[in-house]
């Protein structure tokens, strides 16, 4: 009998895991929150601003980093001037609604135009970062042809609005939420007048001394106003020749008038009122004065105060 042996080799591999490494993949993106300037008269001389948060959330970089983001914000559905400046807001009127928006609250002195705005961000020891930064909107159009009514413009993420970034430059893109500006537009009127000079006068009136004024108003355009003149300060009653100038306690009567032949009394009463559509500029109404004749004055100057009305 024969005996064949045979060896069994048994080998053993052993395998070692061993760190790796992977690039890291960086991801951005931004939200913009919808700005509303409430409502708004653009001929009042406030300060018609509002604004809102921007916010740039990324992850995925490599930890202990910075990298680059760049925020873009296009024309918007309202449409702008080459520059972005301004943009325009669309609605019920047939003009739009001038409005600029930069990303730092400084504006006319100085505030450069959002169009694209880049930030240095440093990323956290998981690759990540969130840094909330401000956009700043304002109205421009004071005294523009803007009729009441509601404006906005929509910007929509991805063709109106983008975020690009990178751990060098901003060369990869990131999603984008939309947002919109909107403004709800009030009447609002200025007024101004120039004073009623009747210069010198004989103390014995014989006959009637005539004099004009100018009343400058100016309303947002397409507004209906109406103006109206008070009694005046020593009022003796109603009608044209309701109205005095003082001299101590000496008087004089006269009138305001709407039409130079002075038959048409100008006061506060719906009859005596006049009326009018703004335009968005100024408009001149005559104020027709007379001192009546058949009169005596004491030496002195006379005069009187009244209060000129616009009801918008």
């Amino acid at each position: 009998m024969m005996l064949r042996s045979f060896v069994m080799t048994v080998i053993f591999a052993v395998y070692a895991t061993l760190p790796s490494s992977a690039n890291a993949s960086l991801v951005c993106e931004v939200d913009i929150v919808s700005l509303d300037f409430g409502m708004i008269s653009v001929r009042d001389g406030l300060s018609l601003r509002t604004s809102g948060p921007v916010t740039i959330d990324c992850n995925g970089g490599t930890p202990g980093t910075t990298i680059q983001a760049c925020v873009t914000i296009g024309s918007g559905s309202g449409g702008s001037v080459p520059g972005q400046s301004p943009r325009y807001m669309t609605g019920d009127g047939t003009a739009p609604l001038a409005y600029q928006l930069t990303a730092q609250n400084s504006f006319s002195s100085g505030g450069s135009i959002w169009e694209t705005v880049g930030y240095a961000i440093p990323l956290d020891a998981t690759g990540s970062a969130t840094i909330a930064t401000t956009l700043h909107a304002e109205v421009t159009a004071v005294a523009a042809q803007a009729t009441v009514g509601s404006y906005s413009s929509r910007f929509d993420g991805g063709s109106d609005v983008n975020v690009s970034y990178g751990e060098i430059e901003c060369n990869q893109s990131g999603a984008t939420s939309a947002f919109s500006v909107s403004a709800s537009l009030a009447a609002s009127c200025d007024v101004s007048v120039s004073n009623m000079d009747f210069g010198v006068i004989d103390n014995a009136i014989v006959a009637p001394v005539d004099q004009t004024a100018t009343i400058e108003v100016s309303c947002t355009n397409a507004s209906g106003y109406t103006v109206g003149i008070g009694p005046g300060l020593q009022p003796a009653g109603a009608g044209p020749t309701g109205r005095r100038m003082a001299n101590g306690t000496s008087l004089l009567a006269y009138g305001l008038y709407h039409d130079e032949s002075r038959t048409s009394d100008w006061g506060l009463t719906p009859a005596t009122v006049a009326g009018g559509t703004g335009t968005g500029g100024n408009q001149s109404q005559t104020v027709f004065g007379r001192i009546f004749g058949n009169q005596s004055a004491s030496m002195g100057s006379y005069s009187d105060s009244v209060v000129v009305i616009v009801t918008y």
